[in-house]
């Protein structure tokens, strides 16, 4: 209950309201440079193991579940890349089944709307709502054209 209004569930006096999502902590300042975000992932990249690439594949999976649900993201983004689910799940394909080619289209849909949904949302509401690294967000931003 807030204290100042008495009204049920309102946020208190100088707090926000929550936001689906996990806690974060403080985090070091990224570089805003693209071509520095993306040395410096390139870094990790080799410093790292490739169990490194799974983890990071979750996270992003994670922040488009988070995004998805996110109310400050506009429905009209969310159903965009939902209709890019959508393409991806039915049986129809633009390209036809071949070794080389076949999941092209399904890549390409996939990363453009992955790209919308992250440019729609920002780069605060990405900040906010990452799981991963630093340098894992850093290329999620660059790959994202989201600048600070």
């Amino acid at each position: 209950m807030d204290v100042a209004t008495g009204a049920p569930g309102a946020p208190l006096r100088g707090q926000h309201r929550a936001v689906p999502g996990p806690p974060r902590a403080r985090r070091r300042r990224l570089p805003s440079d693209p071509a520095e975000r993306v040395r410096a992932m390139r870094d990790a990249e080799l410093a790292g193991d490739p169990a490194d690439m799974l983890t990071f594949a979750g996270d992003v999976i994670l922040l488009v579940k988070d995004l998805a649900v996110d109310p400050r993201v506009r429905t009209a983004d969310k159903l965009l890349a939902g209709l890019g689910l959508v393409y991806l799940a039915s049986p129809v394909r633009l390209v036809p089944s071949r070794p080389a080619l076949g999941r092209l289209d399904d890549l390409g849909v996939a990363a453009l709307a992955a790209r919308h949904l992250l440019g729609a949302a920002g780069y605060d509401v990405i900040h906010e709502l990452w799981r991963g690294s630093e340098e894992g967000l850093a290329l999620v931003l660059t790959l994202a054209g989201v600048q600070e």
